[in-house]
């Protein structure tokens, strides 16, 4: 018993000992067992979603459409809407191709005559609120009464610029209103001042063809005279649309083409219908191409003009912006001062 417990008391001091460390120990034999089969986890069972990896599409910056910031009105004076074709005016042929256009209910007032018409044209009133009802210049007359466009675009401090072929159209607008007005004697010389007006910069102009009116008296409207004096304005506007391009305007600019009477045989005494009915013709920024089916007034200009610059319409104007050259609805509410003495024509 005693040698068991001297044995016992060795191996215990033989573990514990500091020198143990020193000598290596037998080799272990290890079992070497086969590859276990890693099966894929399943995921535990969870109410809310994953989320999806977020996209984040590229910046894109809209280019800004462009905006009505200034207006020229050409008027061909006594221009029939079938001369156009006829002429023929190419110019101005190519132009309607990205405009809204009438060429078939558009008329002017009961007195189809050039002072009075072009009053209207740019007051938005008729003949009995802008008091033009003579067709002569007379200087102690006074201007056109009432707020006309050339009123706001001077109030806006715009440039504003006349160019006419007659000088009794000065009484159209005031001086104060106006910082240029010129009178030219004929297509080229018109066309002419205006490409240098473009040059200089402008909020609103108007630009009056005399020849075709002055030729249509002496000979025949719709003679050849009369188509030759059209095709020299259509000339004078290629000119001045290319003015316009060269200059960084168009497209910026609106861009309307009427006309304050018709005429037949040498006259326009407000006979036949082709005395009253008038071109009108709308091109630039926010203009949807196309031919427009509302009647159209000639005050109608003064408001268009108006709701293009952003000016406010007048309480008292007769005439109505004519959106549907805009893409809008179309509308034809004209006060009942429309009907009388401004006319409608059935």
């Amino acid at each position: 018993m005693k040698k068991f417990a001297i044995l016992f008391l060795c191996l215990f001091l033989t573990a514990s000992s500091p020198w143990r460390a020193a000598f290596p120990s037998s080799p272990a034999v290890v079992a070497v067992l086969p590859p276990a089969q890693t099966a894929t986890p399943v995921p535990a069972y969870t109410s809310t979603p994953i989320p999806a990896t977020e996209i984040i599409p590229p910046t894109i910056t809209p280019t800004p459409a462009p905006k009505i910031e200034r207006v020229i009105i050409l008027s061909f004076d006594g221009m029939r809407t079938d001369a156009i074709a006829a002429a023929p005016m190419n110019n101005l042929l190519e132009l309607m191709n990205s405009s809204a256009y009438n060429l078939t209910t558009a008329i002017t007032i009961a007195y189809p005559s050039t002072l009075p018409s072009h009053a209207a044209m740019l007051s938005g009133l008729c003949t009995a609120k802008n008091g033009i009802f003579y067709n002569r210049y007379y200087k102690y007359m006074g201007y056109s009464q009432g707020v006309d466009i050339f009123d706001l675009a001077h109030a806006a401090g715009m440039r504003t610029v006349m160019i006419v072929g007659k000088d009794k159209l000065r009484e159209l607008a005031e001086p104060e209103t106006t910082d240029v007005f010129e009178i030219r004697q004929d297509e080229a010389t018109v066309g002419a001042a205006a490409v240098e007006q473009i040059a200089q910069g402008f909020g609103l102009m108007f630009v009056h063809f005399p020849s075709a009116d002055q030729v249509g008296h002496k000979y025949d409207w719709m003679g050849g005279s009369y188509l030759l004096m059209l095709r020299n304005g259509d000339e004078a506007l290629g000119k001045i649309v290319a003015a316009l391009d060269e200059s960084g305007l168009r497209e910026s600019t609106m861009i309307i083409v009427t006309a304050d009477h018709g005429g037949h045989d040498n006259n326009h005494d407000g006979t036949k219908i082709e005395d009253f009915r008038i071109p009108w013709i709308v091109s630039g920024p926010e203009i949807v191409p196309g031919e427009i089916t509302a009647r159209i007034h000639t005050m109608d200009t003064a408001a268009t003009v108006a709701y293009g610059l952003g000016f406010p319409q007048q309480d008292d104007w007769d005439g109505i912006p004519v959106y549907e050259a805009f893409g809008l609805p179309r509308l034809e509410i004209h006060p009942e001062s429309v009907q009388w003495p401004c006319h409608e024509w059935n």
